[in-house]
């Protein structure tokens, strides 16, 4: 392939064979910028005449015919020859198909208009080359430098940000969903504000104490219709708390809940709270005869005590004859007593009782000069210190072996604080919820009194509730607690104030191998201490 170099003749491709005449004598090429040699006259391009003037051994000898003169000059009629020769594009091998003179060519390749072929650097800098004709669509669509507007927020800036670095960034671009909902092309600045009401975001539970994860669709299903821990109301009572109470602990001691009668009688169901009074006088409840303090054994329902009364009748008077004759003999003996009681009551209001008033008297002397004394007292001022323990109570459970095997939970009552405070006691020997069946479960309600509007809340205590070592006075297992109750929660018969499923395991509480050192369950029994502290 022919080029267009500075040193030597012209190389390019000639439409036709150039004249010999016009050729340069030492590259064989159309000359460039010729020289005439006036000795022998011949034509030289000036950069070869200027190589081999440089390079000869000669001086001031012809380089063509070595004669001894050497004279030179420009010649610019061969020029205006060369440079009007006919020549093809430098790039005619691909594809360009021009041809002109050869004092074109370097417009032809130089000019905006001009080879397409032409190998061209971006003007953008980017350090890409390409042909002329691909240049327009390069600069336009291609360069990574090129200026463009982001399509999204419509700022101005090279191609390779806006696709790079503002791409990450850009407050409009529209994105989907992270959590891939239904809403799409979402404004990156928009998301966070989408997330606060996407329908598949990860919530948790608007009520206190679940806890639970869901997706944002069915929060309202499980908060309303599947949490264990929603506020219900008792379809019997009328209290409210959480539904995992009301249908567990709470529906086992609803007063309001309807039973049939035990005793399958025509009544249907009965309040629980009622079934008592009911029992009072269900006909098929099953008593003793009313002759029993007399000494008849038999028991019966109700409503055949006056069936029986005539059926038996000879055997209940004879069981009154000998009650009669017992009682006689009882009366007889007791006014014995009486007869000398009464003689010692003569006594002492002959002799002793004059010295009793006497004494009497200056009792009462000292306690009027006592409470004058006390008036002097700021008696507001005594108050129990914090963590005095206040009226303990120590708590058997016989019958052990049996109470389980019938899956009965126990319970007992009692006081705190001087007999105002109401306290129920139960225990679930098989366990309950997460200890059914591998522990032993207790849970403490305090109970409606008739002074609680007379007492100090809300109630705040430390509770301690120890099971017993029955070996030592120690390596007892105990669990404390710290309650609050308030008075809104009387509006009930009871409420739980504490609970512990896994109270003790079944493997500790029989634990023989340590039964040198700790037993809790001796003689089928077993020990519970329960202790309040104010806090």
């Amino acid at each position: 392939m022919a080029t267009s170099k500075d040193i030597g003749g012209y190389e390019f491709d000639f439409v036709g064979s150039p004249p010999d005449m016009l050729l340069c004598r030492i590259c064989l090429h159309p000359t460039r910028d010729p020289y005439l040699i006036v000795c022998c006259g011949y034509n030289i391009c000036k950069s070869c005449l200027e190589k081999k003037n440089a390079t000869s051994t000669l001086n001031n000898t012809c380089i063509l015919c070595r004669s001894g003169e050497f004279p030179t000059a420009p010649n610019k009629q061969i020029d205006r020859l060369v440079k009007s020769l006919q020549v093809f594009c430098t790039n005619k091998d691909k594809g360009c198909e021009w041809q002109g003179e050869v004092n074109d060519v370097g417009n032809h390749l130089e000019s905006s208009d001009g080879c397409r072929f032409v190998e061209v650097n971006c003007p953008n800098y980017c350090r890409i080359s390409m042909q002329r004709q691909n240049l327009t669509k390069h600069v336009e669509t291609e360069c990574v430098r090129r200026r463009v507007d982001c399509q999204y927020c419509h700022i101005t800036e090279e191609y390779q940000i806006i696709d790079g670095e503002h791409k990450e960034q850009c407050p409009k671009l529209p994105l989907p969903c992270p959590n891939k909902c239904d809403v799409d092309n979402i404004p990156r600045e928009e998301i966070s504000t989408h997330m606060m009401r996407c329908p598949f975001e990860e919530v948790e539970c608007i009520n206190e104490n679940c806890g639970k994860t869901l997706l944002r669709q069915n929060l309202a299903k499980h908060v309303e219709m599947e949490c264990l821990h929603r506020k219900i109301v008792c379809q019997f009572c009328s209290i409210r708390d959480e539904f995992q109470f009301i249908e567990g602990e709470h529906k086992k001691l609803c007063p309001g809940i309807l039973l049939p009668c035990p005793n399958k009688c025509d009544i249907g169901t009965i309040k629980r709270g009622d079934m008592e009074e009911h029992l009072k006088i269900c006909p098929l409840e099953s008593i003793h005869c009313e002759y029993h303090e007399v000494g008849c054994t038999d028991v019966i329902t109700r409503e055949n005590q006056a069936k029986h009364n005539k059926e038996e009748m000879e055997k209940h008077l004879s069981y009154t004859k000998s009650e009669l004759t017992s009682r006689n003999q009882q009366v007889a003996a007791l006014e014995n007593t009486l007869q000398a009681v009464q003689r010692r009551v003569n006594e002492l209001e002959t002799h002793q009782l004059p010295a009793a008033w006497q004494k009497i008297n200056a009792l009462e002397q000292q306690l009027q000069n006592t409470l004058q004394y006390g008036q002097h007292l700021n008696i507001a001022s005594l108050k129990f210190s914090s963590g005095t323990a206040v009226c303990p109570v120590t708590i058997k459970l016989p019958n052990f072996a049996n109470r389980k095997k019938t899956d009965q939970i126990w319970f007992t009552t009692f006081f705190i604080d001087e007999g105002v405070y109401k306290l129920k006691f139960c225990v679930n020997l098989a366990g309950h919820d997460s200890g059914r069946g591998t522990h032993l479960s207790l849970c403490l309600y305090l109970m409606k009194s008739p002074n609680d509007g007379r007492l100090q809340w809300p109630l705040r205590r430390k509770i301690t509730i120890k099971l017993l070592n029955q070996i030592k006075d120690e390596h007892h297992h105990y669990i404390s607690s710290i309650i609050a109750v308030d008075r809104v929660g009387f509006s009930r018969s009871s409420a739980l104030i504490c609970k512990y499923d896994q109270f003790i395991s079944n493997e500790r509480l029989y634990d023989v191998a340590n039964c040198s050192r700790c037993l809790f369950l001796k003689d089928d029994s077993i020990f519970f201490h329960v202790c309040t502290e104010r806090r």
